[in-house]
């Protein structure tokens, strides 16, 4: 199928999929959904088009969608046919449904005769309405106060007298003649009516709108095939709480959407009134002015970049087509129908992965100082010491891999899952296992040299202090390992053994000491311990 970029969804709905649906004989046009953009948010842009029917440029539309401020628009096809006017109103239609109660039967059949079971006895008689609701005696008329009905009463006539009933101990047995059992009652339903200019006695229209409710989720599995291999499928679970959609095709946007006004539905929903509308932009303001200002923020459509067979599961997964536009990437699957109030799962796409087994060890940092070079409380970290068993993955398929849930699987054997972070075409990315408690490794720091007073900063005198730190690890595996070694230290670097690499970065920079990050990346032989020294300076206050 032809790719659709992001663009082709949000702009020119005119001239967007031509429609392909017959005018019926009813004038409320029929608008059928052909293309949701769903994000992973739990929003959905959803397109909808049909052919209108018109009497003197007018036509209905038999819904007003739950649309988000800014995002509903209505277009014709058409040269020289452009909308002249759209209003979102109310109207009642008659509502009839079955009966659910005795109280409801009785009222329905007053003046009909019923038998019904009353305290284990037959009873029966008339069904008499209800008395009306009257003011107290006396009260003065502005002020009337009502005497309401007791709660499930009942009235029979029998015998020519009246007698009353709770409704709770009455089970009807049989009515003298069939009763009435649907109550007509009204629904208020809410429609949209438009005026054209330049159209004849039909034409096709095209709708757009941002909703809630339609939203998708990802995640992957990982199949290890050996060493150097594994098989990576993404799986879109779509939840569908806004609408019924049918046949239409299905766009899994991945990128952090930026809807400013995606809180604030639109006036023509008929959701809140004019206030409430007032109040909720407010929130939404970004500024003193906020958005009811003059200087109004145009609101767009941006985003930043966010964060085969598989083992015995055997299945073949057709890659969905899949395309960029700006930060956005969408993936796209034909032809989707889902009610509202059900979920589906889809294949996007399944490719092979080269993969490198590794083994990372995120050291605790060292005593902590504030910018007065005092020490801070820190909370002691039992897992200081942990080395991770991680995959490098690459990606070389053709599409980026959103942030999503990665199940990691051995033939049918489950190995892990973790949070498999976003990957652009031919990056590179890890992803963890499992602890290896097969490699143990432990830290130690002295202090092996101390200048007082060489810093006077901030009002405040600081000693010069030298810290050596060794890293031990040993490799209990019988296998050599790849280990990848991260530390950060308070202070400058003065030398890292095994071509160790030190950067500062730009944390905590007012403070006296700056913020170093040493990195190691070493081969650690079976049954080798591999010792590792490293030295720093920092300024601690005297």
């Amino acid at each position: 199928m032809r790719a659709k970029t992001l663009s082709a969804l949000f702009v020119g709905l005119a001239l967007l999929l031509p429609a392909r649906t017959q005018a019926g004989d009813d004038a409320v046009t029929e608008m059928k959904p052909v293309s949701v953009a769903a994000f992973k948010n739990g929003l959905a842009f959803v397109i909808k088009r049909g052919t209108a029917r018109l009497q003197s440029g007018e036509g209905r539309i038999g819904f007003a969608p739950a649309a988000t401020l800014g995002t509903l628009w209505v277009a014709p096809a058409g040269e020289g046919v452009s909308l002249d006017e759209l209003v979102a109103y109310r109207y009642e239609r008659p509502k009839s449904r079955t009966a659910q109660s005795v109280q409801e039967l009785f009222a329905l059949n007053v003046g009909k005769t019923v038998t019904v079971e009353y305290s284990n006895k037959e009873i029966t008689g008339e069904i008499l309405p209800l008395p009306e609701e009257k003011p107290e005696p006396g009260a003065a008329e502005a002020g009337a106060v009502a005497v309401p009905r007791p709660a499930g009463l009942l009235l029979l006539k029998v015998e020519g007298k009246t007698v009353a009933l709770n409704a709770s101990y009455v089970n009807i047995l049989s009515f003298a003649g069939e009763p009435n059992t649907q109550v007509t009652a009204s629904a208020s339903l809410k429609a949209l009516r438009f005026k054209l200019k330049g159209a004849g006695e039909s034409a096709d229209l095209t709708m757009g709108y941002l909703e809630k409710g339609l939203g998708w989720t990802p995640s992957y599995m990982i199949s290890l095939k050996d060493e150097t291999t594994a098989q990576i499928t993404l799986q879109a679970v779509v939840v569908n709480d806004a609408e019924d959609v049918a046949g239409a095709d299905l766009f899994f946007v991945v990128g952090v959407p930026n809807f400013r006004y995606a809180d604030v539905p639109s006036p023509m929903a008929l959701q809140q009134s004019l206030a409430e509308m007032i109040g909720m932009l407010s929130v939404n303001g970004r500024g003193s002015g906020g958005p009811m200002s003059n200087a109004v923020m145009a609101q767009r459509t941006s985003a930043d970049t966010e964060y085969g067979a598989v083992g015995d599961f055997s299945t073949t997964v057709g890659e969905l087509v899949g395309a960029p536009e700006e930060d956005l990437f969408l993936y796209s699957k034909p032809g989707v129908t889902l009610a509202k109030g059900e979920r589906a799962a889809y294949n996007v796409f399944s490719a092979p992965v080269a993969i490198e087994h590794i083994y990372e060890w995120e050291v605790a940092a060292s005593q902590q100082l504030d910018r007065y070079g005092n020490p801070t409380q820190q909370t002691p970290d039992t897992t200081e010491n942990n080395v991770w068993h991680s995959l490098r993955l690459t990606n070389s398929s053709k599409f980026p891999w959103t942030s999503a849930p990665a199940l990691v699987i051995s033939g049918t054997k489950p190995i892990s899952q973790d949070t498999l972070l976003y990957t652009p075409k031919g990056a590179k990315t890890n992803l963890k296992l499992t602890v290896a408690t097969d490699v143990r490794a432990n830290r130690q720091e002295l202090e092996v040299a101390r200048q007082p007073r060489v810093l006077r900063w901030n009002g405040a005198d600081y000693d010069a202090v030298t810290v050596e730190g060794t890293l031990k690890v040993r490799n209990y595996k019988s296998k050599a390992i790849s280990l990848h070694i991260t530390k950060t230290v308070p202070g400058e670097v003065l030398s890292a053994s095994d071509e160790g690499k030190s950067e500062k970065l730009a944390e905590a920079i007012r403070s006296a000491n700056p913020t170093t990050r040493l990195t190691w990346e070493v081969t650690v032989k079976p049954g080798e311990e591999k010792v590792i020294t490293y030295r720093y300076k920092v300024m601690v206050r005297s």
